[in-house]
């Protein structure tokens, strides 16, 4: 059995290289999952569940029958719950070449209309492969056996994605900042009905095979 290097997991300043700063995007990354790519993996460390959407599970060629039955319901922070599809047992590995680390992961599949990313992974994976998830630096670190591996998230398709998970109609719009009312107040961030565009979503190649031993669509 490999020994995990014990390096402290660190971050600092010289990792905001490249970033637009001030941020607040989410961290989204391309992890390998059952041999494919996948683009719009969510990092979201205030999850209690690793979720696989069920468009995204298809399009992993897995049959649905294989899907442990689950009767439990995903209850947000809405408290609006949704039933799963089932539990998928599948390998996921995150990290380039020889920093790389693979966990067995019990992904909840959630069958939802257009879903904005085809993975989100929360608290139970981010354990299982002991990162550490800077927002900031919009990087997760973690440890393995040739040092510290790392995976970075981009920003600029973040943002992207992000737009995408608006509710089609519904857009977040700040008030021109000189603005204030009467008692000299600044205006309050409201949100607003309009009509906005929607980025073309066909997810063509956003599920990539990889080569032996990772296979290539």
């Amino acid at each position: 059995m490999a020994t995990i290097d014990k390096e402290p997991l660190s971050f600092s300043d010289s990792e905001l290289a490249g970033l637009e700063l001030p941020q607040d995007d989410p961290l989204v990354i391309s992890p390998i999952i059952a041999n494919f790519v996948i683009a719009r993996m969510l990092v979201d460390t205030g999850s209690l569940a690793d979720i696989l959407y069920l468009q995204a599970y298809d399009r992993l060629g897995l049959p649905r029958k294989h899907l442990k039955p689950v009767s439990t319901p995903l209850t947000g922070f809405t408290s609006h719950s949704v039933y799963p599809t089932g539990i998928a047992e599948l390998d996921l590995t995150v990290g380039e070449a020889l920093r790389s680390v693979t966990v067995r992961a019990s992904f909840t599949v959630v069958d939802i209309a257009d879903p904005s990313y085809n993975v989100l992974i929360g608290r139970p994976l981010l354990n299982a492969l002991r990162a550490v998830v800077s927002l900031i630096h919009l990087k997760m670190n973690f440890s393995t056996s040739r040092g510290i591996g790392e995976v970075i998230g981009d920003q600029k398709k973040a943002r992207v994605y992000y737009q995408l998970s608006i509710p089609r109609g519904m857009s977040l719009k700040e008030p021109p900042r000189q603005k204030r009312d009467r008692e000299g107040r600044p205006p309050v961030m409201k949100l607003n009905q309009e009509e906005t565009s929607r980025e073309n979503d066909s997810r063509e190649g956003e599920i990539e095979k990889k080569g032996e031993p990772h296979k290539d669509l």
